[in-house]
């Protein structure tokens, strides 16, 4: 049965017709943009602040291809994440390198399991959570904040998921409709009066 539902996964097709870019899309950039900016410059003792500040508007442009490569924005920015980590570990003294506005990549967990197909979820789910776990294994937070930590990190793509199973199941019960309304329209060829057929 699990093995059913994972080759069932594998196989989902990607969501159609996704819009590439829409205008709240470039509303969040510029709102983000914004946000950098204003960390950067007020936030004091910003660990390594010119590679810091790069990071971030990295991470910030990323979203705007969310919905139509969501695998490779997630690989892009959860494998500019563990750069971070790595340069937070040999940063002196070991403080976190980055900005906060880098949350931004919440948008992307999100976007995965709503725009990707079945294998982009599978592997950029993988990435997520190997991430995940390396920040926890080399940060020196307790083991109750690491948890609350991944309850956070993976709560947008459980949004997106039942945003995209409801989109779903409301399709298809359109569809239902529109073919029981043109299986029962007057127009419809039936075998038992053939005579009275006619293309309309």
């Amino acid at each position: 049965m699990l093995r059913d539902d994972l080759r069932t996964l594998w196989t989902e097709p990607r969501p159609p017709d996704a819009p590439a870019r829409v205008r709240r899309d470039w509303a969040l950039l510029a709102a983000v943009l914004a946000g950098v900016a204003l960390e950067a410059t007020l936030r004091e003792q910003v660990v390594w602040r010119p590679v810091a500040v790069v990071f971030a508007v990295w991470l910030c442009l990323l979203p705007l291809w969310r919905r139509t490569r969501p695998q490779a924005m997630v690989t892009l920015a959860f494998g500019s994440v563990i750069l971070l980590q790595v340069a937070s570990l040999v940063a002196a003294p070991r403080e976190p390198v980055g900005l906060y506005a880098g949350a931004v990549v919440l948008v992307l967990v999100y976007a995965l399991p709503r725009w990707g197909s079945g294998r982009e979820i599978v592997l950029g789910g993988a990435v997520i959570l190997a991430t995940g776990a390396l920040c926890s294994v080399t940060d020196e937070t307790p083991v109750l904040e690491n948890v609350v930590g991944f309850v956070f990190l993976l709560l947008p793509g459980v949004v997106g998921a039942a945003v995209r199973f409801r989109v779903t199941a409301r399709e298809r019960q359109l569809e239902q409709v529109r073919s029981a309304s043109a299986s029962s329209s007057p127009g419809n060829c039936t075998t038992r009066w053939p005579t009275t057929c006619r293309p309309w």
